[in-house]
């Protein structure tokens, strides 16, 4: 049943008063579908042509190279239109008008209606839609299946049938048909899915894996004929039925959702589960259609938009058959296979391939390290459309050394079998079998998984990413470790979707700086988006000065170059007329300012106003290209960020300084810049909201400690870490310094900005010279006993605190540790390491494993455990459900004796152990068991039960660390060792009652507590052990910022 052009121009109407009412048209569509639903339903009613009426911008396929002056040349012959009727066709060039094209054809329309005009001869979807298929099959730019149809039709006259559509039209049926030519009904948008749901329930998914109306709706119609009672039950395809729709060779898959990451805490929040991470490739996305039949190949292949590319990028194919490896035994594909992968320009010769080098990638992935993947301006010099190869006349003619090369991604279809309800790893599996690697010209995309339920999944996805910016390249992807669509569950929307990550997504990563605006166009169809009334201006071009020294030194008439054209939302729009006040003139007739415009500078609006001052905007870009026919470099998908009413031109960017800008933006550093790539991770995690990591271990969460922000911290500075500005030896503070402290709140404070920042006075090194080798000292527990102590029924703490024992080691103090034993300065953990007097490490931080946390038993053990047999060099106090206390704990006399027991070093450092100087507190309740927390403390030379004491009884025997800050009496550092992870609830009590007991301690001696999670040991492991190659610390400068907690 034909559907007339007249309800859908209704519909139309009705979505259109409801955009300028800024009301939602989901109801208003529901219920036209709903009144139209026989004739939709109707088996003769050809429902792709009026989905591709309603949305025009899908059919890729039709190209009609009818633009607006064209089009408005067409209807005027067609309506026979006078010289002053001409006239007023044509009133919407002039800016201001608020009018398009269509807008100017209704009214002259409703003036002078069309004679053959009849309603009950009225035009339908059908006819308008063979009309325009007739002058698409014309046209070499469509697809090949649409040119096909112009040899078996002989009634197709073109343009010719166009006019007469017209004549036959309605002043608002002619509007609406104006703006189907041009595949443009902005600002009215149709939502797709909305359409393809009143259509049918079950249409969006099967559009998924067959994009393409007809076949879709052939489709949809077989499932209703072989289930007809499953549809009156339900009015849908159930999931199993449409698990049974399978790809279709020489019918695109449609691609999954794409969303883009802001943050990595954006990331974490969209992904869930197993997430792949892979590198996005910087060139054009192909999909592969690979039909074997009777021994002979057939290779398809479609672009991004859909359309069938295959003409164009014939080159492909005998990399694609070299990789399948069709002729050979090996060969896995029997029939056929769909393949997804990124159509790149490789060079032979320079360099190595700028992938960032992510760790646990599969060895059957590597890329070689002689490849080079070239930027993608590239690609058109070995690309023709149609056999044209378009705007290169400005370009170097393609080298015998530039190559095509395909990273490979995906597989879809195999051997009539669908992938599609297949995991993605498995999925990739399938791939590595399938294709065959050839370096540089056939490779598989490099990945990891990541697993974001872990609490290293944000660190694992900060160091890929900050990696890959460090070799300059495009960006991660990351997409669920599940089916490429999942039809099972419909409602979840978890599956069928991809994550982009760019550095420009972050922040203010991709700002660039200041340009000139130097003049404007105004486009009518683009001036109908902004609700602003009498607009001049709807493009901005923007231009570089190319002599900036004559203009300031002899007052000479400034030149630009026009690099790039820019669109601003409205309220930016709007700012820039209230407040801009600049003078603007004719192109031609413009004194004050030469402008040079190069041919390739795309714009929907020609340059027709310049600015006699120009304005200055301040731009953010995603990075720089070199489009066709312009020569230079330039912004690549730039935006407007801010309005600058208080700069001039010539304090904007030149165009050397634009060249050189780019040209170090794209350069890829020879070797590995650890230093840079660590700023980047320090970057990307004060880039989450609120300028803190997203898995900060402040507060007590699970994982790491937030990057510090710009805010100004209060907290006091950490007592290990010295500023990276200053050296070693000039961190000593003056004696008899008091202490500065602060009240310490519940939720712990994070550490200062400044990694490692510098020793606080109150806890002042000793400030004699290493050849006194003066040795600190612990009050003997007698003393302090007897002295005051806090009692306690005053703190009100449990019964639990209040057990004594405590043991004395002397150690070498740390200020006399050579703090120069390191020699490379640069890397900011050696240079910790350096300050902290620790043993030498390597430079370079290649990060090629990484250590996985066992995650520890929630559940603490209750019996007794045999005791580490190690000596110590620092007092340690494990309390009973770690170690047994030394009553309880059965050893010979020379064993529980200190006095008679030599020490035993730290393993990995020896007397330059980070932990020699400290009394090490664990938190019984707020432990879980762990085996490895026990060897650790072992081997750096604190497990031993000569000096372990119960953290409760060194509570009471200290007064809480009443003088712990004492400048007089200088106390061991206290460090206190939680687990952030199993025990979170748990520690959060131990540590409010103890911060509640030291509110009454004096300020000026009662120091502090430092606050770890115990897995800083394994990290303190890493630093020291010079076999330890990989100095990773989860993306942090050293283990202090990695798992600091707070002070109490």
């Amino acid at each position: 049943m034909p559907v007339p052009f007249a309800s859908v121009c209704d519909l139309l109407d009705e979505c259109y008063k409801l955009h300028v009412e800024k009301k939602p048209n989901a109801r208003a569509v529901s219920k036209w579908f709903d009144q139209h639903r026989n004739c939709i339903n109707a088996q003769n009613t050809d429902l792709a042509a009026l989905l591709s009426t309603l949305l025009p911008e899908k059919r890729s396929d039709r190209v009609y190279c009818i633009k607006t002056p064209t089009l408005e040349k067409l209807i005027g012959k067609a309506l026979m239109l006078g010289a002053s009727r001409l006239i007023e066709l044509g009133l919407y060039k002039q800016s201001g008008q608020g009018v398009d094209l269509a807008d100017c054809v209704e009214r002259i329309l409703t003036v002078t209606p069309n004679p053959l005009y009849s309603e009950r001869d009225s035009i339908t979807v059908e006819e308008i839609d063979q009309v325009l298929h007739g002058i698409a099959s014309k046209i070499v730019w469509s697809s090949p299946c649409i040119r096909a149809d112009q040899a078996s039709s002989t009634a197709v006259r073109g343009r010719d049938d166009l006019q007469d559509i017209y004549r036959r039209l309605s002043a608002r049926e002619a509007k609406w048909f104006t703006r189907l030519i041009l595949k443009e009904f902005r600002p009215l948008i149709l939502e797709s899915g909305l359409i393809y749901r009143c259509c049918d329930s079950a249409l969006p998914l099967i559009l998924k894996i067959q994009d393409d109306f007809a076949t879709a709706i052939k489709t949809l119609q077989s499932l209703k004929s072989h289930s007809p009672a499953e549809y009156v039950k339900h009015g849908a395809p159930q999931p199993s039925s449409l698990c049974m729709v399978k790809p279709k060779l020489g019918i695109k898959v449609g691609r999954q959702n794409w969303f883009k990451g802001r943050s990595i805490k954006h990331c974490l929040d969209m992904g869930h589960g197993r997430m792949s991470v892979e590198e996005k490739i910087d060139g054009e996305y192909c999909q592969f259609h690979v039909s074997i039949r009777d021994g002979k190949l057939q290779i398809q292949i479609f672009s991004k938009s859909g359309k069938d590319s295959t003409e164009d990028r014939c080159k492909l194919k005998g990399i694609i058959t070299k990789s399948i490896g069709f002729g050979r035994a090996d060969c896995t594909i029997q029939h056929d296979c769909i393949l997804e992968g990124e159509l790149v320009v490789h060079d032979d010769v320079v360099g190595s391939l700028n992938l960032a080098d992510l760790h646990s990638y599969d060895t059957d992935t590597a890329v070689s390290q002689e490849d080079k993947i070239m930027p993608f301006h590239k690609i058109r010099n070995h690309i023709a459309r149609r056999g044209r190869l378009i705007n290169v006349d400005l370009d170097s003619p393609p080298r015998s050394h530039e190559n095509l090369m395909i990273v490979f991604y995906d597989i879809l279809y195999l051997d009539q079998q669908s992938l599609l309800d297949v995991c993605r790893s498995e999925r990739f599996e399938i791939l590595k079998r399938t294709v065959r690697c050839d370096s540089g010209r056939a490779e598989l995309v490099r990945r990891t998984v990541v697993d974001f339920h872990r609490p290293t999944g944000a660190s694992e996805v900060r160091k890929a990413f900050a990696k890959v910016i460090t070799a300059k390249g495009e960006g991660l992807v990351l997409k669920p470790d599940g089916p490429y669509f999942d039809f099972h569950n419909r409602k979840q929307g978890r599956a069928g979707f991809c994550i982009k990550l760019k550095k420009e997504y972050i922040g203010t990563f991709g700002d660039v700086g200041d340009f000139a605006v130097v003049g404007a166009g105004y486009n009518p169809s683009k001036a109908k988006l902004y609700k602003i009334p009498n607009l001049a201006w709807t493009v901005f071009y923007l231009g570089c000065l190319t002599n900036k020294e004559e203009v300031r030194r002899w007052g000479a008439i400034p030149e630009f170059t026009v690099v790039s054209a820019v669109e601003i939302p409205e309220s930016l729009l709007k700012t820039f007329m209230v407040h801009c006040h600049t003078m603007h003139v004719p192109l031609d007739m413009s004194a004050t300012t030469k402008l040079h415009i190069p041919t390739g500078i795309e714009a929907d609006a020609p340059l027709e106003f310049a600015f006699q001052s120009p304005p200055v905007f301040d731009m953010r870009c995603f990075s720089f290209d070199k489009p066709g026919n312009v020569g230079f470099w330039t912004l690549r998908f730039p935006t407007v960020s801010k309005i600058h009413f208080d700069r001039d031109f010539s304090d904007a960017i030149t165009f050397d300084e634009l060249q050189a800008m780019a040209k170090e933006a794209r350069a890829t550093p020879d070797l590995e810049d650890s230093q840079e790539n660590l700023h980047w991770i320090a970057q990307l995690e004060g880039a989450d909201p609120r300028g803190r990591a997203v898995d900060a271990a402040s507060q007590l969460t699970a994982t790491t400690m937030p990057t510090p922000s710009p805010r100004i911290s209060r907290s006091p500075p950490h007592p290990l870490m010295r500023s990276r500005s200053r050296s070693p030896d000039m961190t000593k503070t003056k004696p008899g310094c008091q202490p500065c402290t602060e009240k310490v709140m519940t939720s712990l404070p994070t550490p200062p900005e400044s990694s490692p920042p510098s020793e606080p006075e109150r806890l002042s090194i000793d400030q004699h010279t290493p050849d006194e080798k003066r040795k600190r000292k612990l009050v003997p527990p007698s003393a302090l006993a007897t002295s005051g102590s806090v009692e306690a029924r005053d703190t009100g703490l449990p019964c639990s605190f209040l057990t004594c024992a405590t043991g004395t080691k002397r150690r070498k103090p740390l200020q006399e540790v050579d703090g120069n034993v390191l020699q490379s300065a640069n890397n900011p953990r050696i240079l910790f390491a350096s300050a902290m007097g620790g043993t030498p490490q390597s430079t370079r931080a290649t990060a090629k494993t990484k250590h996985e946390y066992p995650q520890d038993s929630p559940e603490s053990t209750t019996g007794e455990e045999k005791p580490v047999e190690h000596k110590i060099d620092a007092v340690c106090c494990i309390p009973g459900p770690i170690l047994p206390s030394i009553e309880q704990t059965s050893l010979p006399a020379e064993k529980a004796n200190p006095a008679k027991q030599a020490p035993k070093p730290c393993v990995f450092a020896g007397e330059n152990c980070h932990l020699s100087d400290y009394t090490i507190l664990l938190a019984a309740s707020a432990l879980a068991h762990s085996d490895e927390r026990i060897a650790l403390l072992g081997e750096h030379g604190t497990g031993t039960t000569d000096t372990v004491v119960d953290m409760d009884e060194w509570l009471e025997a200290t007064r809480f660390g009443a003088t712990l800050g004492d400048t007089k009496s200088p106390q061991r550092r206290v460090l206190m060792l939680v687990d952030t992870i199993q025990r979170k609830s748990e520690t959060q009590k131990v540590l409010t009652s103890l911060e509640w007991a030291r509110k009454k301690l004096p300020r000026k001696t009662c120091g502090w507590i430092e606050v770890y999670d115990w897995r800083v040991l394994h990290h303190l492991k890493v630093m020291e052990d010079d076999n330890e190659k990989d100095k990773y610390f989860d993306g942090f400068h050293d283990p202090w910022r990695r798992w600091y907690c707070g002070i109490v």
